[in-house]
């Protein structure tokens, strides 16, 4: 398997949880990272970075496409 790649950052875990689902009907491996994190204390997301979607390589047009239907573009990062 390619190597995970950061393909969005989110502000907090409530704008994942949808997503999450979408991910996991399509069989599309990720990791969210420091999610636990970011929902236990809010302000430290500030020091941590927010929380981050990363996807295979492979899966990266796949997921902006579902980031853009899910009108959630701006989390996409270049």
């Amino acid at each position: 398997m390619n190597d995970f790649v950061v393909v969005a950052i989110f502000n907090n875990q409530r704008e994942t949880m949808s997503l999450r689902s979408v991910l996991e009907r399509k069989k599309i491996p990720y990791i969210i990272q420091d999610e636990t994190v970011v929902s236990v204390d809010p302000l430290s997301s500030m020091g941590l970075g927010n929380i981050s979607l990363k996807v295979g390589e492979e899966n990266i047009d796949v997921v902006k496409n579902i980031l853009i239907k899910k009108k959630k573009e701006k989390f996409i990062i270049e």
